[in-house]
C-alpha cells in the first residue's frame, strides 16, 4: 500500500514539474486601436494611467481600458508632421507627484527646428495639461531635410534632475555635412541638461536648463570646442531609446543608413562612429580616424527589404516569468520583434515575431516599445494599434498539472481513510473482548 501512494506521489510530482516551460511563449494583447500613427507610449511614476504620443501632435489618455476622448494635450497646430517630422517624445519628470511637469519633443512648424518644451497639469491625476503652462526648455536648429530628426527624451532611474535628449544628425544620406562628429553642434547626439529648476522665472515661455556636473553617469564632456550639452555623440538616428529600470544602462537604437542597424550602450563621451563608422562597418573611408570609437553591443545586417531598428527595453515586469533582464527591441521595416539577452556572452537572439505580430493583432509598423509605471512592455504600431505584451498559459502543461493535483489529492485523501482504519482497530483491540470482530 505504501508502494503504491509512493508511486502517485511521485506521479504528481513529475506532473507538476513538467509544466514548467523552457520559455515563456507570448501574445499580445490589443489595448488600444483607431489611433493616428501612434509612436510612443509611457506612464508616471505609480500611475495606472498610459499616454499615447501620436506624431500628429496629440498626446492620448488610456485608462480603465478606454482611450478618453478628450486629449491630454493638442500640438497639432504647432507640429510639422512631414517625412519623420512630428511629434516624436515625452516624458514625466521623475517628480511629477510634486511638480506635475512633463516635457515634449517635437518639430515646430514654423522653424522646422527641434523643440523640447515643458507643461504642467493643475493635479496629478488631471487627465488634461495645463496648455498655458508651456515653457520652451531647449531648441536645436535643423537642416531642411524631413528625415533623421530622432525625438526620444527621458530620464535615467536615479538621476531624477537629468533630462536625456536624443537627436538625429539632420537628415538626407551620409550625413553631409558631418554633423554628428561636429561637436559646435547638437545634431547626431545625445544631450543632457539638468531641467531641475526654471532657468528663466521673470519669462513664463522660457524654462531654460543647466548643465549636470558630478552625476553617477558620469560628467558631459568638457572639452574646449564642445558644445556643453552633449553627453554623447556620433549618432545617425536614435530614434528609440530606453534605460533599464533596475540598472540605469542606457540602451540605444540608432537606424542605420545601407547595411547595419545598431544597438549601443549610452556613456558619457562616447562616440559610435557615424558616419565613419555605420556599426562596426567602415562607411567613410576618407574620413578622419576615430580614436575612441564605441562599438554597438548588437548589430545586425539589413536584408533585401532594408531594415529599421526600433530600440526597446529591459523587461522587469510582474507579468512574464523567465523573462527577467530580456531585451526586447523591433524592426520598422522587416516586421520583425526580436529578443536577447544583454548579459547573454553569446548573444543569442530570440525571434519573437510570430508571437506578439498578426494579421488579426498588431501587424507590423512598430514605431515603439513603451513601459507603464509597472514595467510592463508594449507594441506601438504606425497602424494605429497599441498592445501589451503578456504571457500565453500552456494548455497541455497546464491540464497535465491539474492531473497532477488530482493525483495528489487522491493520494492524500487514501492516505487519512487508511490513517482512520488504523486508528478505529487500534481503538477496537483495546476495548473489545478477545475473538469479537468490528462489524463488517
Amino acid at each position: 500500500m505504501i508502494k503504491s501512494f509512493s508511486a502517485l506521489l511521485s506521479v504528481a510530482f513529475a506532473a507538476i514539474v513538467w509544466t514548467q516551460p523552457a520559455r515563456a511563449q507570448l501574445q499580445t494583447q490589443i489595448v488600444a486601436t483607431g489611433l493616428d500613427r501612434p509612436l510612443f507610449v509611457t506612464s508616471p511614476p505609480e500611475d495606472s494611467r498610459l499616454f499615447i504620443v501620436e506624431q500628429g501632435g496629440l498626446i492620448k489618455v488610456l485608462q480603465n481600458g478606454a482611450v478618453l476622448p478628450t486629449p491630454f494635450l493638442d500640438l497639432s497646430g504647432s507640429v510639422d508632421t512631414e517625412g519623420e517630422r512630428g511629434l516624436l517624445g515625452m516624458a514625466f519628470d521623475p517628480n511629477f507627484a510634486s511638480n506635475r511637469r512633463f516635457y515634449v519633443d517635437y518639430i515646430d512648424r514654423t522653424t522646422l527646428d527641434t523643440v523640447v518644451a515643458t507643461y504642467q497639469v493643475g493635479t496629478v491625476q488631471s487627465n488634461i495639461a495645463d496648455a498655458s503652462s508651456r515653457q520652451t526648455v531647449l531648441t536645436v536648429q535643423q537642416p531642411e531635410f524631413n528625415n533623421h530628426k530622432a525625438g526620444w527624451i527621458g530620464f535615467r532611474p536615479g538621476e531624477s534632475n537629468n533630462l536625456y535628449i536624443a537627436t538625429g544628425d539632420g537628415g538626407f544620406r551620409n550625413d553631409p555635412e558631418n554633423r554628428a562628429q561636429n561637436l559646435s553642434e547638437n545634431l547626431g547626439k545625445i544631450l543632457r541638461v539638468d531641467v531641475s529648476a526654471d532657468q528663466s522665472p521673470g519669462d513664463p515661455t522660457q524654462y531654460g536648463y543647466t548643465i549636470p556636473m558630478g552625476n553617477i553617469a558620469g560628467d558631459n564632456p568638457d572639452v574646449t570646442g564642445i558644445n556643453p550639452e552633449i553627453y554623447a555623440y556620433g549618432l545617425r538616428n536614435p530614434f528609440r531609446n530606453s534605460f533599464d529600470r533596475e540598472t540605469g544602462t542606457f540602451y540605444i537604437g540608432d537606424v542605420g543608413q545601407n547595411s547595419r542597424e545598431e544597438i549601443d550602450i549610452g556613456a558619457a563621451g562616447a562616440n559610435y562612429g557615424w558616419r565613419k563608422f555605420e556599426g562596426t562597418r567602415e562607411n567613410f573611408p576618407s574620413d578622419p580616424a576615430i580614436a575612441n570609437h564605441t562599438l554597438p553591443i548588437f548589430e545586425y545586417n539589413h536584408t533585401d527589404a532594408g531594415g529599421s531598428v526600433i530600440g526597446g527595453y529591459v523587461y522587469h515586469g510582474p507579468a512574464i516569468d523567465g523573462l527577467e533582464g530580456t531585451y526586447f527591441f523591433a524592426d520598422f521595416v522587416n516586421g520583425k520583434v526580436m529578443s536577447f539577452l544583454p548579459a547573454d556572452p553569446d548573444g543569442t537572439l530570440t525571434d519573437r515575431t510570430a508571437e506578439l505580430l498578426s494579421p488579426a493583432g498588431i501587424s507590423g509598423g512598430i514605431t515603439s516599445f513603451g513601459e507603464d509605471a509597472a514595467g510592463n512592455l508594449y507594441l506601438v504600431s504606425i497602424n494605429g494599434q497599441v498592445g501589451v505584451i503578456a504571457a500565453i498559459p500552456e494548455p497541455a502543461s497546464y491540464a497535465m498539472m491539474l492531473a497532477g493535483m488530482a493525483l495528489l489529492g487522491l493520494w492524500v485523501r487514501r492516505r487519512e481513510k487508511v490513517t482512520e482504519s488504523i486508528r478505529t482497530w487500534n481503538f477496537a483491540a483495546r476495548v473489545m473482548p478477545a475473538g469479537r470482530r468490528l462489524p463488517g
